[in-house]
C-alpha cells in the first residue's frame, strides 16, 4: 500500500496524540510513503507556531520537523502537481495548500492520511482511500 501522508498526521505522530499508535500502524505496514514538497513548509510552520504560541523549545521543535520529514520515503514536486490542486480548489472551493495531497493520493492510487475532516470529506467525493476517523 502506498500513503501519502498530510502535516496533520505526521504532526499527530509526532506529538503522539489520540491517532498517533493508529498512524503509525498504518505507515509501518506502508509500501512507500510519499507527500508533496509543500508538506515542508506546513510542518515546520506548524512547529514554528508550537514554538511561538505553546512555548515549546526550539529543540523540540526541530526534532519534531526532523521527526516529521523522516516519516516520508519520497516528496512529490508541487511543480508537477499545481495545477491539478488548482482546478480541485476551485472544484471544491477548500484550500489548495491541502488539495496537493489529494492530487498526489489520485496519482499514486494511495491512501491519504490526514486529520483533516473537510480533506478527508473531498477525498471520498473523489473517491481516493481514506483512514476513516470515525
Amino acid at each position: 500500500m502506498i500513503i501519502v501522508l498530510d502535516a496533520s498526521a505526521a504532526i499527530e505522530i509526532a506529538l503522539g496524540n489520540e491517532l498517533s499508535a493508529q498512524f503509525k500502524k498504518l505507515l509501518q505496514d506502508a509500501e512507500l510513503i510519499i507527500a508533496p514538497d509543500t508538506f515542508i513548509s506546513e510542518v515546520t510552520n506548524t512547529f514554528w507556531k508550537y514554538r511561538k504560541f505553546a512555548q515549546f523549545t526550539d529543540e523540540v521543535c526541530l526534532k519534531g520537523i526532523e521527526f516529521c520529514l523522516g516519516l516520508v520515503d519520497d516528496f512529490a514536486s508541487s511543480t508537477e502537481l499545481w495545477k491539478e490542486a488548482f482546478l480541485e480548489g476551485n472544484r471544491y472551493q477548500h484550500s489548495t495548500y491541502d488539495l496537493f495531497y489529494l492530487v498526489a493520493a489520485r496519482r499514486h492510487h494511495a491512501l491519504l492520511l490526514t486529520k483533516d475532516k473537510k480533506l478527508n470529506e473531498i477525498a471520498i467525493a473523489s473517491g481516493i482511500n481514506i483512514f476513516s476517523l470515525k
